[in-house]
Order: C-alpha cells, then sequence, then structure tokens
C-alpha cells in the first residue's frame, strides 16, 4: 500500500481538526464457549428516566412533566415506556428477546465518571481496588476450569478496562484511529506554535475544525457505533470468530439541551442494536447483549435543560438468551420520600447481580469459589433471573 504523507494527514495523525477524539471503540475476546455476548457501555451517565420512562408511576410529573418534549413514549405495560427514539426495540420487546432493565446500579455511591466507570468496569465495589476487568476474570476463570487457553482481540486505540488482566488481550487498529484528546492538541498547539510552517498549517486546521457545525461531527460519531456494531456482528458469527465483544459508546453525560440530545443517541444506539441482532441472527439463540451506563441522572432537571449526575439508571439486555417481553425492576418510586438522598431513582438491581447471571446461566461458571474470584465484593449478592439458560 502507498502511503502519501502530507502537512494536513500529519496533523489528522494527532488528532487536529477531527471530531473523532470521541468516536467509540470496540474491543473482542475470544472465550470457550458457542454463548455470545456483548458488554456495551454507554458512557456519560445515560438518563434512565428519559430511556425506559415511568410515566405510570404518580410521582413522574411532579419530576419530569413535559421535560422530554411532546412525544409520547412506547408502552411496554402499566407504568414503563420507551423514549419514542428507541422505538425500533419494541419488536424485540414483542419477541421475547429484550428485556429492559430499571433502577440499576454498582454498589458504588460517588457521582464521579472515572470511579464510577471504574466499578463498572472492574465489577467491584470501590475503584482502583483491581487492576482487572471483570470480562478478563471471566476468560482466566473459563480457561482455569475448562483447560482451553483462549485469546482476546481488541480493535481500536485501547482496550477497555473491562478486558484488561492477566488473559491476553491482542489488539488491531482500524485504518481510521480516533483523534487525539483536547488536552493534548493544546500542547501541541502551544509546543509549536512559533514554528512558521508547523504553526501555521496547526492553527488553519484548527480553526476549519471549529467551523465544522458540531451536530455533523455528532452525527458522524453516533453512525460510528452503528457501523461498530455491524463489525462485531460480523465477527461474532464466524464459526471460529470471538465470543465476547466490548462497545463503547459516549456522549450520555446530558447536563443541558437533554431533550433534542437524546433523540440523536436513542436513535443511534437503538440502530446499533438492532444491527447486531440482525448481524447475530444465525447465533441469536446463544446471544446476550447487555447495554447499561456508570450510573443515572437526577431525577429534577437542572436549569439548563438537562439533569445532572444520580444513581439508579436504567439498562437493556437482548438477545435470543435473554428472559425478555417485561420489564425486571423492583420499582423504588419517584415520590420525594422513595429517592435516593432525595434527588436521584434509588438503586435495587445490582450490576453485580447482572454480571453474575451472564458469568453462570450464559458461559457455565457457577460455584461459590467461582464466583468468589469472578466477584470478590458481591456480599452475597444473588444472580438477577434475566436469562433463559
Amino acid at each position: 500500500m502507498t502511503v502519501q504523507s502530507t502537512r494536513r494527514d500529519a496533523l489528522r495523525f494527532l488528532g487536529l481538526g477531527s471530531a473523532a477524539a470521541m468516536m467509540p471503540r470496540i474491543a473482542f475476546a475470544a472465550a470457550g464457549t458457542e454463548k455470545r455476548f456483548v458488554f456495551f457501555i454507554l458512557r456519560g451517565g445515560m438518563d434512565g428516566l428519559a430511556a425506559l420512562i415511568p410515566v405510570g408511576d404518580p410521582g413522574y410529573a411532579r419530576v419530569r412533566g413535559e421535560f422530554l418534549g411532546q412525544q409520547a413514549p412506547l408502552m411496554l405495560d402499566s407504568v414503563f415506556g420507551l423514549h419514542a427514539s428507541l422505538a425500533p426495540l419494541k419488536r424485540h420487546y414483542d419477541a421475547g428477546d429484550l428485556l429492559p432493565l430499571h433502577a440499576v446500579a454498582s454498589s458504588h455511591r460517588e457521582r464521579s465518571h472515572f470511579a464510577a466507570q471504574d466499578v463498572l468496569e472492574a465489577g467491584l465495589d470501590r475503584p482502583n481496588s483491581n487492576s482487572t476487568g471483570w470480562l478478563n476474570r471471566l476468560l482466566a476463570e473459563h480457561e482455569r476450569t475448562t483447560g482451553r487457553r483462549k485469546q482476546g482481540l481488541a480493535i481500536g486505540a485501547t482496550v477497555p478496562f473491562a478486558l484488561r488482566g492477566p488473559v491476553a488481550i491482542n489488539s488491531s487498529a482500524p485504518d481510521t484511529l480516533p483523534g487525539a484528546p483536547a488536552a493534548f492538541v493544546d500542547r501541541m498547539m502551544a509546543l509549536w506554535s512559533e514554528d512558521v510552517v508547523l504553526g501555521q498549517a496547526m492553527a488553519t486546521d484548527q480553526n476549519a475544525a471549529a467551523m465544522e457545525p458540531r451536530e455533523m461531527a455528532r452525527a458522524g460519531n453516533l453512525q460510528a457505533v452503528v457501523n461498530l456494531a455491524r463489525l462485531a456482528a460480523e465477527r461474532l458469527a464466524q464459526p471460529a470468530g470471538p465470543r465476547i465483544a466490548v462497545i463503547e459508546m459516549n456522549g450520555f453525560d446530558t447536563h443541558s439541551a437533554e431533550a433534542n440530545r437524546l433523540v440523536q443517541q436513542f436513535n443511534a444506539l437503538s440502530q446499533a442494536l438492532d444491527a447486531l441482532a440482525d448481524g447475530l441472527k444465525p447465533v441469536w439463540r446463544h446471544t446476550a447483549i447487555l447495554a447499561v451506563s456508570e450510573f443515572g441522572r437526577t431525577a429534577s432537571p437542572n436549569g439548563s435543560g438537562g439533569t445532572d449526575h444520580g444513581t439508579g439508571g436504567a439498562g437493556f439486555l437482548l438477545g435470543g438468551a435473554v428472559k425478555g417481553g417485561r420489564v425486571h425492576a423492583d420499582w423504588p418510586g419517584l415520590r420525594p420520600a422513595q429517592l435516593y438522598q432525595g434527588r436521584d431513582v434509588m438503586p435495587t438491581l445490582s450490576l453485580t447481580a447482572l454480571y453474575k447471571a451472564l458469568a453462570a446461566a450464559h458461559f457455565g461458571l457457577d460455584g461459590s469459589a467461582v464466583m468468589a474470584r469472578l466477584f470478590p465484593d458481591d456480599n452475597g449478592v444473588p444472580a438477577a433471573d434475566i436469562l433463559r439458560g
């Protein structure tokens, strides 16, 4: 392959002028079973009250009112309805393959993105308490139990923490790498600002990037996650392909202008989940897809048309192996006395309970000793009843 290097190419390599710094990533890991699993991380703290709307709750109108606009939710039962932009998921619900989850959270109660995402991916109670991700431990436990060694494959600039650990994870970057973080770009601008050639080129490229319509950039990033979902399905469906994938989707930190932003986010999420379902049809009965966020958001909006970091949130479990067609929630209610610390959805469903169900019912890893190695902080949390087994 011939590569022509230009000044703009160099700048693109550094990530300048690119909206791809927030591009989603995908990672794969091969497991010694025919079961397929996709861990879909919704980064930023998805507003569960917007995704899975409890319009039948007597307290909902008080905390949300007309916050989400005039689009009526697509009702699933007498209490919960899907956001209108998630309507494509209704066919999976009707088929019994979609299990919406609500009031779900880890046992970590701080509202820091970094700490909460660390706990989400580690499968433990405290951030920075273990250097391994829960899926890497699952792979290690499978090797310990079966004696078969399998390797993982990460596609993207980095391996998500959920897959990091002693089990080898191969890495392969796509042709178009994501751009550099904004802080790195700023440092490079400062370093080369006085260079007559490079400094001027960098400034020109940055100015051009700043003029790019923000919504166009956002649309490109959202389409990317749909494309990655198609790629994941193609790879997972192969007889000798990987069996575990991690997809990351950014953009759920909606502190302002939330109603309009979530229309785009949920459109992309429903398309990505649909792409996984369509691509995995040949192995659908062996498939489970868990889409969750690090935390939910406040029950009441803030003054900027958004919501702030909260606690209990919503998620979705999708697949032919899923015991769906119902909403899985021990719903705590939205009256003031029912909210966590007077502001958040009270968490009643443990992330660990979901992970344990996937490890046991989906991957056949069961027993107290196994669970103690996989989830040493679980404090006896029982596995959730979410899979067909």
